[in-house]
């Protein structure tokens, strides 16, 4: 008898010890914890963000979700402290492409394709999903994606003589809109480099426009494609920003703004023109009104297939490889695609979840109309998530040419040499990284 007693304590502290390691039960306390980001990028995701916790705190009484809302300075530098020492977060926010896939390659994300079958992954568009699709697997879930289209201020264009229903669609049009604009005393394009991250937006709107495909840039990156930058075609959108910025069409401080300051120069009706995120716009129409605020595309002046794309990039939320409740976060993010979230996501925070099921019915700004529009008809391409962020953030690499285009006038050529530089010394001091690039293909589309 005493024996027998003995049996069923030690069974009992096995079944204890099976339900602390491996995940929870339906009666079993878990608390997930999600480090993220995104309030300047879509205004009111915070609204969202809590009113999702909540809700999904009262469905799921043993889930206790613990969040934290990170700034754009300490996002990567915070996570990366935490995944050093194998604590932190459930589920993180990062941007997408290679600034979610560099912590890919560092071993510090679990795959999402572990936990959703395929049936949950076919929910994912292409474009979106491939963009942290890598060696075989889906390693993140586009949380909201940002259309990346000019914004632009329908009454001062009307105010400069040019017709606001229909902006300049090729490059040669773009300029005769900027010189009008500035003759008519309004500051073209409104803007901000001094934090450097107008660098990966800017190369992102102009960079591809002589390629084909992304591929092309990818080759770029890996070597493949030996010119590089030294190649006219590959630095020629260096040459079409300084021809903007030679003309007078940026306002004269954009040196001493931030980006986000510099965008509000279009909110506050000083610049005709900015360059950010749907979110953003979506909200300024719904305050200014769709008879001032407006979209346009990219002008064209390239001879690639890319030429004609637009900007949809996604930014993601991954389930990290120290987390102890990985089923509990995967269970989570579903949450977030389903169909009351989305829309109540887009109601509140003016964000589009990528998603096939995502309603073009709930669509209430003509910005989100037009870009779901053209990102049916057109190429989807951003730039800046095909490349490494190092490249992006070394002393020579894009932040830091776009930076010296405004403050020291370096030729177009040159500033293509020191990119070509910054891409050699790239992969010659992060040699891990360059082979785990070198094994990334393109998502193959069904």
């Amino acid at each position: 008898m005493k024996r027998k007693a003995v049996g069923l304590l030690l069974v009992g502290f096995v079944l204890l010890a099976l339900l602390g390691c491996g995940g929870a039960s339906k009666g079993t306390q878990v608390t997930l914890k999600i480090w993220w980001w995104g309030e300047q990028e879509a205004p009111g995701l915070k609204n969202f963000m809590e009113k999702a916790f909540a809700t999904y705190m009262n469905e799921n009484p043993n889930i206790k979700i613990e969040p934290v809302l990170q700034e754009i300075d300490t996002l990567y530098p915070a996570f990366r402290a935490s995944a050093k020492a194998k604590e932190g977060p459930d589920i993180q926010y990062f941007w997408g492409g290679t600034q979610a896939l560099e912590d890919v390659w560092m071993g510090s994300v679990a795959p999402l394709s572990d936990y959703w079958s395929a049936e949950d992954l076919a929910i994912l568009p292409y474009f979106q999903r491939a963009e942290t699709f890598w060696d075989g697997k889906q390693w993140c879930m586009p949380f909201y994606q940002y259309g990346s289209p000019i914004g632009y201020n329908k009454k001062l264009f009307a105010k400069a003589g040019l017709d606001p229903e229909n902006p300049p669609k090729t490059w040669d049009e773009f300029l005769v809109a900027c010189e009008k604009l500035k003759k008519a005393g309004i500051i073209p394009i409104g803007a901000g480099i001094k934090d450097g991250y107008f660098g990966g937006w800017i190369i992102s709107y102009l960079g591809q426009q002589n390629m084909d495909s992304p591929q092309d840039l990818m080759d770029i990156i890996t070597g493949k494609d030996a010119a590089g930058y030294t190649d006219p075609e590959n630095y020629e959108w260096i040459a079409r920003l300084k021809e903007l910025w030679s003309k007078g069409y940026f306002n004269q401080d954009i040196m001493s703004l931030d980006l986000y300051q510099g965008q509000q120069l279009y909110e506050a009706g000083s610049a005709a023109m900015t360059m950010a995120a749907e979110p953003y716009f979506a909200v300024m129409e719904r305050k200014q009104g769709k008879d001032t605020v407006a979209v346009m595309k990219n002008p064209v002046f390239g001879k690639g297939k890319m030429a004609y794309s637009t900007g949809v990039p996604s930014q993601v939320l991954a389930i990290t490889s120290f987390s102890k409740h990985k089923k509990e976060a995967a269970k989570f993010l579903k949450f977030l695609h389903r169909e009351d979230m989305m829309k109540l996501m887009y109601e509140d925070a003016g964000a589009i979840a990528p998603d096939k099921g995502f309603k073009d019915e709930w669509l209430n700004t003509q910005v989100d109309k037009d870009i779901v529009k053209w990102s049916k008809e057109m190429p989807l391409f951003w730039y800046q998530y095909y490349y490494p962020m190092a490249f992006e953030q070394t002393g020579t690499g894009v932040n830091s040419i776009v930076q010296q285009i405004f403050a020291e006038n370096i030729s177009a050529e040159q500033a293509g040499k020191n990119l070509q530089n910054a891409l050699i010394k790239w992969r010659t001091q992060n040699t891990e990284q360059f082979a785990a690039f070198s094994k990334w293909k393109l998502l193959e589309k069904k």
